[in-house]
């Protein structure tokens, strides 16, 4: 039997990055609140457990390499053709990944024997193994980039790469952050960058004066040890199993706050429709609308990028019990600092990076985030107690009744008939009438126009938790 994962058993030999990368609250016990942070390295860890293709973004010389040798030398053990389980590559043109993966079996290949396609082979261990590297990618030209895009999704024409349903992909290259762009010999292709889940930015998150100190310790006559050559794939694998599992699940939360990013972003104040079309962000420059603060810097994301954000938000939250103990986290925190993290070129609006975040993707990446968090915090509340009450098997409600609206004494509960009737009759024989009133913070009308995020898929996100968790009940009783 496999032991299982440690925190100690995903130290990074080579690597250093104790820059602050995530934060969230939990909840330990008796309900009492904490700030948990992780370091860049930390998210590194946990994209890389959950499976999760990562593009490492930076200058030259500043780890991302090194992030990636440790991964495949320390966690992989190295180089398939060696009995590791790992591949390396580096961006060059003469790559072709059918002469990677393929091999030609010279006993079938001559005069009589067949047509040569017959002969082909799968390098069995090139195929099976859980890792591939592309050091430098972007210095390959773009028509053979098109040579990554299979190992980017885990396959080779049609053959799974990996195994059990695992496959890291990483990748590295180099930015120019006069402009934004990735530098090399080419661009690096629009379609290769969406098949990355994760994008860590090793220059947003630079190293600490601490891990300076700590690199300088460790040198040798000017150079850095080799990386150590180890295997724990067997409790990665273990571990990735846990991890895919809890992002296959429904959980009622958590999907709530990804549906933000999916259908929230999605609102245009000035599309007739009131939602993002192909001329996003073409119209931004001239918009005249009051809150644009955040429809104006990010697009929603496609429901491949949502399962990704997921399946990375499991990854964290399992980090985060192996190194601070069995512990619950905010689920909302959760979503948004994985969603930090996505593979955001081509969703985000670029002459407003240009103008206003000097061409740095993450710091819009991070101010969208605080923006969307101050924007939602307000409901929050109210569909925290929405989704409770429906997945405890009430009928979906959005409408709320206050009492004492507007003062300090004011409360909120979710509104029935029978609780605004029990509201009046409190009223009979007394001098004053209480006041109250009924409200739906879910109106989309005033709230996209308050806010520039839609909401009016919530009702429907209600309905289906309902059909999901009570569908079944409801069958029964009516046979």
């Amino acid at each position: 039997m496999t032991e299982k994962l440690t925190y100690k058993d995903l130290a990074l030999p080579t690597f250093v990055n104790s820059h602050e990368a995530i934060t969230v609250k939990s909840y330990g016990e008796k309900g009492k609140e904490k700030a948990i942070s992780l370091d860049l390295s930390d998210a590194y860890k946990a994209a890389v457990l959950a499976g999760v293709p990562i593009l490492n973004v930076g200058d030259t010389r500043i780890g991302k390499s090194a992030a990636m040798n440790d991964v495949h030398f320390n966690y992989f053990g190295g180089a398939a053709d060696g009995g590791g389980k790992s591949n390396w590559h580096v961006g060059r043109n003469e790559f072709v990944a059918k002469g990677y993966f393929e091999t030609i079996d010279q006993s079938k290949v001559g005069e009589g024997k067949g047509l040569l396609t017959e002969s082909r082979q799968l390098v069995k261990p090139r195929i099976e193994a859980l890792c591939n590297n592309v050091d430098e990618i972007n210095h390959a030209v773009e028509p053979v980039q098109v040579e990554f895009f299979g190992i980017a999704e885990g396959r080779h024409e049609g053959t799974l790469l990996g195994k059990e349903g695992y496959h890291l992909f990483q990748a590295s290259c180099n930015v120019n952050r006069v402009n934004g762009d990735f530098v090399g010999i080419s661009q690096l292709d629009r379609a290769l960058l969406n098949r990355f889940g994760v994008t860590f930015d090793h220059n947003h998150y630079g190293i600490t004066d601490e891990d300076r100190d700590a690199l300088a310790a460790r040198k040798t006559s000017g150079r850095a040890k080799p990386v150590e050559t180890r295997d724990i794939s067997d409790k990665i694998l273990q571990a990735y199993r846990e991890i895919s599992e809890a992002a296959s699940q429904r959980d009622p939360w958590l999907d709530a706050y990804l549906r933000i990013f999916s259908s929230a972003l999605d609102y245009c104040n000035e599309s007739k429709s009131k939602k993002k079309r192909s001329v996003w962000p073409m119209n931004c420059s001239n918009c005249k609308f009051k809150h644009r603060d955040l429809c104006s810097l990010i697009k929603h994301s496609n429901q491949g990028t949502i399962e990704t954000t997921k399946l990375f938000a499991s990854g964290i939250n399992y980090l985060i019990q192996l190194k601070h103990g069995k512990t619950e986290v905010d689920p909302f925190d959760l979503a948004l600092e994985a969603f930090k993290f996505t593979t955001y070129h081509g969703n985000i609006n670029g002459v407003e990076r240009d103008a206003s975040y000097e061409g740095e993707d993450q710091d819009l990446m991070e101010d969208a985030v605080h923006k969307i968090r101050e924007k939602i915090n307000p409901i929050r509340k109210y569909m925290d107690m929405l989704i409770e009450r429906v997945v405890s098997g009430h009928a979906p409600e959005t409408r709320f009744i206050r009492l004492n609206p507007g003062t300090p004494n004011e409360i909120a509960d979710v509104y029935s008939e029978g609780l605004e009737k029990t509201i009046k009759e409190k009223e009979k024989g007394k001098e004053k009438k209480i006041k109250y009133d009924v409200f739906d913070p879910f109106d989309d009308k005033e709230f996209s126009s308050n806010n520039g995020l839609r909401i009016d898929w919530f009702k429907g996100y209600l309905n289906s938790l309902h059909k999901h968790y009570n569908g079944s009940k409801e069958a029964e009783r009516e046979n």
